[in-house]
C-alpha cells in the first residue's frame, strides 16, 4: 500500500497538463526524487527517477500510477497537485529551481501520513 501511495505522490507533482507544456525548458532532463515520510503510518523512503521533456513531466516508471490527477508543473517551477485513488489523496506541493528540488506530500483518507521530498536533476 505504501508503495502504491508514495507512486502517487509522485504522479500528483506530475500529470500530464497543458500549464506543464509551458514550463521552462530548464527543467528538462532527468530527475532524481527522494520521498521521505514524517508523519503517519508510512515509513520507508522511496526513490524514483522521473523525466521532464518539452516542460511535461512523465514517470520513469513502466506502469502509471491509475486516478484523478489534478494540478502539475507550473513555468515558474512551481509543483501542486494531487491524485484521488479510491479513497485515498495525495497532495504534493513543492519548488524546482535550477537542478534540484523539494517539497512536502500528504495523504489524507484510508491512510494518512505526510512526508516530504527532494529532487536532483541528473547531467
Amino acid at each position: 500500500m505504501y508503495r502504491f501511495l508514495t507512486g502517487c505522490v509522485l504522479v500528483a507533482a506530475l500529470p500530464l497538463m497543458t500549464e506543464a507544456a509551458l514550463a521552462e525548458q530548464s527543467f528538462d532532463g532527468h530527475w532524481n526524487i527522494q520521498a521521505m515520510p514524517d508523519k503517519g503510518s508510512c515509513k520507508r523512503t522511496h526513490q524514483y527517477k522521473l523525466a521532464i521533456e518539452n516542460g511535461t513531466i512523465r514517470s520513469g516508471a513502466s506502469k502509471m500510477v491509475r486516478g484523478n490527477v489534478t494540478g502539475g508543473l507550473q513555468p515558474d517551477g512551481r509543483i501542486q497537485g494531487s491524485v484521488q485513488r479510491n479513497r485515498t489523496r495525495i497532495d504534493v506541493t513543492g519548488n524546482l529551481s535550477g537542478s534540484t528540488g523539494s517539497g512536502e506530500w500528504a495523504t489524507s483518507g484510508r491512510v494518512t501520513c505526510s512526508g516530504r521530498w527532494n529532487a536532483e536533476k541528473q547531467g
